[in-house]
């Protein structure tokens, strides 16, 4: 029994050490491992030097990390990226930029290259170091794995291990802090690819997007280890036992002509409408590998399938992961599908009006990516409410009445509930000065408040006036009338809503009441696709010279109102 429960220990632990090991090698079947390398100094930043043998760090680290290069595009599942090949000699490559590398291309480690110089005579050795923090294992516990494995293959050269170690910033200079309040690390080629370009807190370490940055001192430059440095070959020797500690970090596998190493599809990213299709292109690398067979699979069957020559059918409105697996080694590649239905919608439920007056009826079709977005419209009852082929529709005699929209393409509907009402004999609205045209008003203003709006509308004795903003709150008499503010003409008694507008304030496109920078810069962000006006009143606002079309002329009109050039009138 006893030796029982030994064997099933022991292949407990095996279990748990291949566990451990394929969490790295998975990673490297699943994804590219991006690595940067980064080789210290360069330019005029010549670093230490062995001047009677000639040797400047500048040009041993570049030669270091070219072999690198080299070494590791031998394998597969990684691509190596270098801050730098080479640099002019009047040339200086800002830290910040060097780490900025890395982050710019999301990399899984930055590796800086570097001889070491005396501090005291005689030392000899090589160390690295990692950074200090450990919120997530791929920093410090990660990163010091990598350091020892260099350390080993280092001393395989007969060079001294100093061992894996952190510094902190702060003895000297700043006290810098990472996002989870952590002080950060003292060499700024592994503090910059954990925090960003700037020295706040930078990049969230809890999010992981931190990039571990490791720095190997290989040797140093004088005295004992200038033996491991004075001949090409030395130089190779030191790239090469860096490149097998990569090689055991992360499971890399040599190139195979005949087997697959990676495999791309034409799109990441896709967007169908439902009942459409389209096929993924899967290229298989290298050409001469003997097995090209891919699978496909979806991650959301309900919302999109695809076949086995890659062909996607949208069937419903939502995302799935569409992905391609290699039959040989199991490399993948994704496609991430979004599929979107046709929709039409209305911005009311209902709306009030009084006989003989007319609404136009705010709609929105989705998405905006379709190209038909026809629609019809259609009254329940022609009698009480008729509506014209634009959607505009006049209230003809008392009474309820539904309005559809009906989209032409899939004949997607939404429908408002019209009530017309008739004033008492003698009653009756006058809107004054303003302007009245369907159920917008305008011809407003900027800074105009409730009390000073309510004064430019006549009303029967029997009559009120009820003002609120879009969210159907209530405004306040001092409040500004807005793009966008709702009036309701009432009956005092009843409180039965009559009629119903909306304000228009021509350049109040941010829909604040007031006309400022703020507003030309909506209207400029439109023009130049940055960012889109969607709300259909503030669009009617943007269009401030009236020639129904949004563009610079519109955002020209607001500077010069803003700085008192020309005032713009009202309409």
């Amino acid at each position: 029994m006893k030796i029982i429960t030994k064997i099933l220990s022991i292949l407990l632990v095996m279990i748990f050490v291949i566990f451990d090991l394929s969490s790295i090698v998975q990673a490297v079947n699943q994804k590219e491992i991006v690595l940067v390398i980064d080789p210290g100094h360069g330019g005029k930043m010549t670093g230490t030097a062995n001047n009677e043998l000639g040797l400047v760090e500048r040009d041993i680290t570049l030669k270091i990390s070219r072999y690198l290069r080299d070494y590791l595009n031998e394998y597969e599942g990684i691509k190596v990226i270098m801050t730098h090949d080479g640099l002019p000699s009047d040339y200086e490559m800002e830290l910040p930029d060097r780490g900025m590398v890395a982050r710019n291309n999301n990399a899984d480690m930055m590796i800086s290259i570097h001889i070491n110089d005396y501090a005291t005579p005689n030392q000899n050795g090589a160390e690295v170091f990692v950074t200090a923090n450990k919120l997530l294992p791929k920093y410090n516990e990660q990163s010091t794995k990598f350091g020892n494995l260099v350390l080993n293959e280092l001393s395989k050269l007969g060079i001294a291990n100093r061992g894996v170690k952190t510094r902190l910033c702060g003895d000297t200079g700043p006290k810098w802090e990472y996002s989870d309040g952590s002080v950060a690390d003292y060499y700024a080629v592994i503090r910059y690819p954990m925090k960003g370009d700037s020295e706040d807190r930078g990049a969230d370490l809890a999010k992981g997007e931190g990039i571990p940055g490791v720095l190997i001192e290989h040797c140093f430059m004088k005295g004992h280890d200038a033996q491991f440095l004075d001949s090409e070959k030395d130089i190779q020797n030191l790239a090469r036992a860096d490149c097998n500690a990569l090689v055991a970090f992360y499971g890399l596998e040599k190139k195979d002509p005949k087997r697959v190493s990676t495999v791309t599809l034409n799109k990441e990213k896709t967007t169908l409408m439902k009942g459409k299709k389209e096929t993924l292109v899967a290229t298989v690398k290298p050409d001469t590998a003997l097995n090209k067979k891919v699978t496909w699979t979806s991650s959301n069957k309900d919302v999109a399938i695809v076949s086995n020559s890659g062909e996607i059918t949208a069937l419903k409105e939502g995302k799935t992961t569409i992905t391609a697996k290699t039959e040989d080694r199991g490399k993948i590649a994704t496609c991430e599908v979004t599929v979107q239905e046709i929709k039409v919608s209305i911005s009311k439920k209902e709306t009030n009006l009084l006989v003989g007056k007319k609404a136009s009826i705010d709609y929105t079709v989705t998405p905006e990516s379709i190209e038909n977005k026809n629609v019809t419209w259609t009254s329940s009852d022609e009698n009480i409410v008729t509506v014209s082929k634009e959607g505009i529709v006049t209230a003809i005699k008392e009474g309820t009445a539904d309005i559809t929209v009906t989209t032409e393409q899939e004949a997607k509907k939404a429908t408002i509930k019209v009530n017309v009402h008739k004033l008492e004999e003698g009653q009756n609205v006058e809107l004054g000065t303003l302007k009245e045209e369907n159920d917008k008003i305008s011809k407003i203003g900027e800074k105009v408040s409730v009390t000073d709006f309510k004064k430019k509308i006549k009303l029967s004795d029997k009559l009120d006036i009820i003002v609120k903003n879009k969210d159907n709150n209530i405004l306040k008499d001092d409040s500004y009338i807005t793009t966008n503010t709702q009036v309701q003409i009432i009956e005092k008694q009843s409180k039965q809503v009559l009629q119903e507008y909306t304000c228009i304030i021509y350049a109040d496109v941010n829909c604040d009441g007031k006309i400022s920078a703020l507003d030309y810069t909506l209207i400029k962000n439109h023009i130049m696709d940055v960012q889109e006006i969607t709300d259909v009143n503030a669009k009617a606002a943007a269009n401030v010279n009236g020639d129904n079309k949004i563009s610079a002329l519109d955002y020209t009109l607001i500077k010069n109102h803003i700085m008192d050039v020309q005032k713009i009138t009202l309409k």
